[in-house]
């Protein structure tokens, strides 16, 4: 029996079933964690399932009609569900609940879907792949079950697949995702409600205070790197701040990777790696520093704080 068929055979046999995406959910998360709520949904409508996170659904994503989500995932009773399955994150702790979810482990069964290269594998059962996404995952899971894709499946699963391959502009950008994405539209994923509610969806203020970071940007002509710093003064949200690291500033010509250092509220500063070049492998230095993520998308964060000073800023 396959991992795929595995995992099918234990949402069959599973009466209260829990999803969980990392914190500061991004399209992927949300697309892969709702296709999978709305097949049980459908599928097994006497099933009981709940998408969580330890914070809000992004309004952006609102339009995906997702009903049943929590946003109070670190108060919820783990022991309450007979499985639980994490999707799209690289590590336990992106879920911001690793030390319950450790202490349930073997008691209660979990599974772990996620694209993520740094993943080692952290559940009873684990499917990680190297791919576009986590969304492509999830639709090459339902097509082993044979699953009818509807338009509320397609359009969650083709959201996660453009967020996360930069709109087919990345790396991420395989045959194999195209011919999924392509797939998704025969099934009548909606692309147009997906393109105006994630990437034309930007407001006068927003992008003033992109103009408020990029004013920021530092150059360094020896190893090839840009740094942009956002100070908690900035109050920029995560949704913004996604958009920020994902599109524009990776596509600076002469920089070889990125460097957003973004400082908040929690005293740590949240370092977010990004390149577009074939030889730089960006996961290889957040795992120096404890954290992880992809060849071309990583990051990690440490203790501290961002000072202006009269040459720039440092940390302190």
């Amino acid at each position: 029996m396959s991992l795929y068929e595995q995992v099918l055979e234990k949402i069959q046999n599973s009466q209260n079933i829990l999803v969980i995406g990392h914190e500061n959910p991004d399209p992927d998360a949300i697309g892969a964690g709702g296709a999978l709520l709305y097949y049980v949904e459908e599928k097994f409508p006497s099933k009981n399932i709940l998408l969580a996170n330890v914070n809000a659904l992004p309004q952006d994503l609102f339009f995906l009609g997702i009903q049943k989500f929590s946003s109070a995932l670190a108060n919820i009773d783990l022991t309450k569900f007979d499985l639980i399955i994490i999707v799209d994150c690289g590590e336990l702790r992106r879920t911001g609940i690793a030390d319950k979810l450790s202490d349930i482990k073997g008691k209660i069964f979990t599974i772990n879907i996620d694209h993520h290269d740094s993943n080692k594998g952290f559940a009873d059962l684990n499917i990680v792949e190297i791919v576009s996404s986590s969304s492509e995952i999830i639709c090459r899971l339902l097509k082993t079950g044979n699953v009818q894709l509807n338009k509320k499946i397609s359009t969650c699963l083709l959201t996660g697949l453009t967020y996360d391959t930069a709109y087919f502009t990345n790396s991420g950008t395989t045959k194999e995702a195209l011919a999924i994405a392509s797939e998704l539209m025969k099934t009548a994923a909606d692309i147009r409600a997906i393109v105006r509610h994630t990437l034309k969806n930007k407001t006068r203020d927003t992008l003033r205070l992109w103009g408020e970071v990029l004013t920021q940007l530092h150059y360094n002509n020896k190893y090839q790197v840009a740094v942009a710093v956002i100070p908690k003064s900035t109050h920029i949200d995560p949704e913004l701040f996604n958009d920020l690291k994902n599109y524009y500033l990776q596509y600076l010509q002469e920089a070889k990777f990125i460097i957003i250092l973004r400082e908040s509220d929690d005293g740590l500063i949240h370092c977010s790696l990004r390149t577009t070049r074939d030889n730089v492998n960006v996961a290889k230095l957040a795992e120096k520093f404890g954290g992880g993520g992809h060849v071309k998308s990583a990051g990690f964060s440490f203790p501290g704080a961002l000072e202006k000073t009269a040459s720039g800023w440092r940390i302190k």
